[in-house]
């Protein structure tokens, strides 16, 4: 009868190892899923705010330097449900047929160009103002003004394509076409 008892005990023995083998493995899986967990939500955000952070363009205008266009404005504002965009992260881009220009924030409104190394510096106006406006942040409710040089002398007729390129989100392109007949000061080219 001493036997049995015995087998009993090593049973135990085995039954519990198996148990204690199972809670390790257990846990391990429940914390392997919440990290996957907090893996995917944070993919997620990232992700939509990436697909959802854009400007809209409103209006696009240029000042008649005699019977080219040299200066021009873009108006825009934040797209529906678009986090806030830092304007120091902000590239433009402004290209012609025969150029293209990068232009980085300047931190106000003045602006420039060297056409030598097609690069310069745009300005920002708060044409508006959202209820959490920041300084150099393009927030809910804001209406901004965007001025900046051309690298050249913009004829009638021609092609032009400004690019808005914020370092998260999608980019803002707008494309116009200058007008044949260019008759008064300002002259609005998009919409």
């Amino acid at each position: 009868m001493n036997s049995r008892g015995e087998m009993g005990v090593g049973t135990l023995i085995i039954f519990i190892a198996l148990l204690l083998v199972a809670a390790v493995a257990a846990g391990v899986l429940i914390q392997t899923a919440g990290s996957l967990q907090q893996k995917a939500l944070s993919t997620g955000v990232q992700a939509t705010g990436q697909i959802s952070t854009n400007a809209i363009t409103l209006e696009v205008s240029a000042v008649d330097g005699t019977t080219t266009l040299e200066n021009f404005s873009q108006v825009m504002k934040l797209a529906p449900g678009s986090d806030p965009i830092q304007l120091t992260t902000v590239t433009l881009t402004f290209g012609t047929k025969d150029t293209t220009t990068t232009y980085s924030y300047s931190g106000d409104a003045t602006f420039s160009v060297n056409a030598t190394n097609e690069n310069g510096t745009f300005g920002v106006t708060y044409l508006q103002k959202g209820t959490n406006w920041q300084s150099g942040v393009i927030v809910r409710g804001d209406v901004i003004r965007i001025d900046l040089a051309a690298p050249r002398a913009i004829a009638a007729g021609e092609d032009v394509r400004m690019n808005f390129i914020p370092k998260v989100g999608t980019a803002t392109l707008t494309e116009f076409t200058v007008p044949d007949v260019i008759s008064t000061q300002r002259v609005y080219l998009y919409p």
